[in-house]
């Protein structure tokens, strides 16, 4: 490589890494996974990869989702964790999440004509958009994901996050009652 080819390379590089989507393996919690259905061809969410036969993924690029590869999606929670999935894009499909192949939830149906975007935060925050949250317990998980479409193809996210143990949250709020005493007594001296 030529001494003033070297740095450019590099710099190109870094530019293309930063727009560069990142792919789950194994899915951990704290982070929108987009997963991709087609019904014309199942009824089972897919993930964004493998991409399809023109090498394209097969999904839009989430605003902070990371691309799903093919289900099911596995992971092992030590605690009680807070699982929440939504659709995007045009309103209309809703989903029943399977865990071992058994019903755990379902999203509702919702109207059509909606719009949320790819922000997997506007999207579960829009009363339009069907979506919904649940408590999984602690333990082993394989999830899938069942679609009714509205569309002939679409995405979706999902998450999960740790459940704060009732101590944690008792902890907190006694915390948070000590310094409101304390203020509360500084503004009476």
């Amino acid at each position: 490589m030529h001494k003033r080819t070297g740095p450019w390379v590099v710099r190109l590089g870094a530019i293309a890494c930063g727009v560069c989507h990142a792919f789950a393996g194994a899915v951990a919690p704290g982070v929108w996974y987009e997963f991709a259905f087609d019904p014309n061809h199942s009824p089972l969410a897919s993930g964004c990869l493998p991409a399809g036969p023109s090498g394209v993924p097969l999904c839009r690029v989430g605003v902070g989702a990371t691309f799903l590869d093919t289900p099911p999606w596995i992971f092992m929670a030590s605690t009680p964790v807070l699982f929440k999935i939504t659709d995007s894009s045009l309103s209309g499909d809703f989903f029943d999440v399977r865990d071992f192949g058994s019903a755990v939830a379902s999203t509702p149906a919702v109207a059509l004509f909606a719009n949320c975007g790819v922000d997997p935060n506007i999207c579960f925050a829009d009363p339009l958009i069907s979506h919904t949250s649940f408590v999984l317990p602690a333990g082993a998980h394989s999830i899938t994901i069942f679609v009714h479409p509205a569309q002939i193809e679409g995405e979706g996210f999902f998450r999960f996050d740790a459940v704060p143990e009732p101590s944690t949250v008792w902890l907190l709020g006694s915390g948070l009652m000590a310094l409101w005493a304390i203020a509360a007594r500084k503004a009476g001296v």
